[in-house]
């Protein structure tokens, strides 16, 4: 029996319901035409947009090894340094310099960005680029893309292509790849060595002038040489540990290897250091030299040692900007922008639709709200519920 009247119920609530939208059609139908021929309007008046796509293919991992890997690790067990590589740059690395503020920057001033956007303050045109340029990557082939939307598709292509030099530039002044590290590392010791063999060579030759000396015995001559080669492993060691140092914990088992070799080294030079009767000089008493004599063999030690680090570091160093090379460092262009011959929005066909439905929608709402209102009015009750609820809110009437 109950079901019954529930389902009787159910009927009479369709019925009344489909009433209501009958009574209102003209509502339900009119206002959603109307806002559909309103969102044709506007959107035939909204300026078009078009949008320029790049592509880039940023530095692949692991592409620095080979010759120049191998012809570092021979320079005296560079193995560790030279064959590390912990994945190259990123594309996430590229992204993140691609929507820095130095990028941003360079390309305000490049194209005016401040009077092309009518801007009043440069942060106002840092949030318009963050808007009108999108920068993303795929994660399965790590294709790095950049869109540019502008109301002119030339200008947008010519910024699209723009970022690109941009990001150049910057991975030119910055070092991201461990090749660049290491070139950049070698760089400077060679820069470092090249001077300190020049003021060796100084002093030696002030040393020469004040003592009148310019040779000693081959006795000394052989064990200020292996003396100096000695020095110099020791410090191609430590500039190696140094570099390490950079990428590598004190746990890698490359790293122990050249803790282990430094030690041995510093442990022979010390025993040659202070061999039979030589003292200093190992192989030739400094009592069977002059005052003079020794202070030479100590400025022609100097430069000998200087010698042999500098053509350590020279040839690090070119090895290394070799490696940088071969590392693929610099980022790739794929796919030039090129303006494109269609609009990317408005997208008028969506705009309409989403009118129409949002419209439609909407006159459902006023026609339910007004069928309710006028059942309200009908009953006494809610009749009475209705105008406190108007004199509540301060409506008259």
């Amino acid at each position: 029996m109950n079901s019954n009247i529930d389902s009787y119920d159910d009927e009479i609530s369709l019925v009344e319901l489909a009433t209501t939208l009958g009574e209102e059609k003209k509502l339900i139908f009119g206002l959603p035409f109307v806002a559909g021929i309103v969102a044709i309007v506007v959107s035939l008046l909204l300026t078009p947009i078009f949008t320029a796509k790049t592509t880039l293919l940023p530095p692949q991992s692991g592409s620095g090894g080979g010759a120049a890997a191998a012809a570092l690790a021979s320079l005296g067990g560079l193995a560790g340094l030279a064959g590390v590589s912990a994945g190259g740059t990123t594309a996430d690395t590229v992204m993140a310099m691609l929507k820095s503020r130095s990028a941003k920057d360079l390309i305000i001033d490049q194209f005016d960005l401040v009077n092309y956007y009518e801007a009043d303050l440069r942060e106002d045109v840092y949030t318009t680029l963050d808007e009108v340029v999108r920068v993303s990557s795929d994660k399965k082939s790590n294709v790095i893309t950049i869109e540019v939307d502008d109301k002119d598709p030339k200008f947008a292509a010519n910024v699209a292509n723009a970022y690109y030099e941009v990001l150049k530039g910057l991975m030119t002044r910055v070092a991201v790849t461990e090749a660049q590290q290491r070139r950049q590392f070698f760089e400077d010791q060679f820069a470092k060595a090249k001077e300190e063999l020049s003021d060796a060579e100084v002093a030696l030759k002030e040393t020469q002038e004040r003592t009148g000396l310019v040779e000693l015995k081959s006795q000394a001559e052989a064990t200020i040489g292996a003396v100096a080669r000695l020095r110099a492993e020791i410090a191609q060691r430590e500039v190696q540990l140094s570099a390490m140092r950079t990428f590598a914990t004190a746990e890698n088992s490359d790293y122990r290897r050249v803790v282990a070799e430094l030690n041995g080294l510093r442990a022979e030079l010390k025993k040659l250091d202070k061999g039979g009767s030589g003292g200093e000089l190992g192989l030739v008493s400094a009592g069977n030299l002059p005052e003079q004599g020794l202070e030479y063999v100590r400025a022609l030690r100097e430069v000998k040692y200087q010698e042999a680090v500098f053509e350590i570091m020279a040839k690090q160093f070119e090895l290394a900007k070799v490696d940088e090379a071969k590392d693929g460092g610099n980022v790739q262009q794929l796919d030039a922008a090129v303006p494109p011959e269609r609009k990317s929005k408005p997208k008028k066909a969506i705009i309409v639709l989403a009118t129409v439905l949002a419209a439609g929608f909407l006159a459902v709402l006023i026609a339910f709200l007004r069928a309710a209102l006028r059942k309200a009015a009908n009953n006494e009750e809610s009749k009475q519920g209705l105008l406190a609820l108007k004199k509540a809110w301060g409506f008259k009437g």
